[in-house]
């Protein structure tokens, strides 16, 4: 066994305040931290890392090479982009044919950094605020209505055609139409108490964190979600999504092929965006775990596991301590700290933690 850190990703969306919070250091801290990566990503390289590379098959198990996932503490005081992720196949034949153009991996215009696909799922640590799914098309239509903004009607019919105007909509009309939403939410928002009024506050919301960004349309169209803690959400190839604001445990497999369609200043391919994404209803993307704490997603690359007590758990598995001292065997991992517990042997470990170890 080893105790492992977590490497920061200093991103402008992070908190000043959550991850230090949960670590116990001093707040503020002079640089937003969005994330901690624990495993053995190139991205942020460390311990881990070392010892797969230098014994894979001792660390990881007879026939693997590779950890095939990364865990990480997430905390978002801004919103993230909206985006979507594709699935293995189109991630291996997108991989492949900018890689036969001459795409530098590295130019802006990239939109597969590699040739895997990109489940993840994220635990609320606490309340955490997300958009997840197009919402069912009768409460959409509801939102409208309520909303009664004919600069809207572009938003009404099938999702494909909904999410292209949005995305090919010209720039010299998105400020117009984007000042009528936002003054209607702002009169309607006061008054509301119920989900329409919760949308149009999200709205405002996204809008002064992102001026004039289409993305603030896509909180008409898409689930908001509010997480309590030890909830989760799973999310798969093609299925659109934005973290609003919260801190999560997020566990994905190792990829970085990301689609965006707004909030962001990042590259946008809408024709590959609109070829990736699922054009389905999702009523509720919530998932909570089992009796023994386990989220059962059908990602084959990662399983999570949420403990308050004590377990036995054998390696490769990564065990996260959050919100107090977690035992792992004869380690005592602080808060915001991990282990390492290799192939070929079982800790016992007690305390609050999650458990990450690859799929079954």
């Amino acid at each position: 066994m080893q105790r492992i850190e977590g490497a920061v990703q200093n991103y402008a969306w992070g908190s000043h305040e959550s991850l230090a919070k949960l670590q116990g250091r001093p707040l503020p801290t002079a640089q937003p931290e969005a994330e901690l990566w624990f495993g053995a990503h190139p991205g942020a390289p460390g311990v881990l890392l070392d010892l797969i590379e230098s014994d894979p098959e001792g660390q990881l198990g007879k026939g693997h090479t590779r950890l095939p996932f990364l865990l990480k503490l997430l905390a978002a005081e801004r919103a993230l982009s909206i985006q979507v992720h594709p699935t293995k196949a189109q991630a291996e034949a997108g991989f492949a044919a900018e890689n036969a153009a001459g795409v530098d991996r590295g130019a802006f215009e990239r939109n597969y950094k590699d040739d895997n696909h990109k489940p993840e799922l994220l635990v609320a640590l606490g309340t955490f605020e997300a958009m997840a799914g197009f919402r069912p098309a009768a409460r959409t239509a509801e939102l409208l209505d309520w909303l009664a903004l004919p600069e809207l009607d572009f938003l009404r019919g099938d999702l494909h055609g909904a999410v292209e105007c949005a995305l090919k909509l010209p720039e010299r009309e998105l400020s117009g139409i984007i000042d009528a939403l936002t003054g209607r939410c702002q009169q309607l928002a006061a008054d509301a108490d119920d989900w329409k009024g919760e949308v149009a506050d999200l709205v405002l919301r996204l809008e002064e964190q992102y001026p004039n960004d289409r993305g603030v349309f896509f909180a008409l169209l898409l689930n908001r979600v509010v997480l309590e803690e030890g909830e989760a959400l799973y999310l798969d190839a093609g299925q659109l999504h934005a973290y609003v604001r919260g801190t999560g445990v997020e566990i994905m497999a190792n990829s970085d092929n990301v689609l965006r369609c707004g909030l962001t200043s990042k590259h946008i391919d809408v024709d590959e965006l609109l070829s990736v994404v699922r054009w389905e209803e999702l009523d509720d993307p919530r998932l909570r775990a089992d009796t023994d704490g386990v989220y059962h997603t059908p990602a084959k690359e990662f399983s999570l596991r949420r403990l308050e007590g004590e377990a036995g758990v054998p390696g490769p598995a990564i065990v996260l301590a959050v919100g107090g001292v977690a035992r792992c065997g004869e380690l005592h991992i602080d808060s915001g700290s991990a282990a390492w517990v290799p192939a070929g042997e079982e800790a016992r470990v007690s305390g609050r933690a999650f458990i990450a170890r690859p799929g079954e």
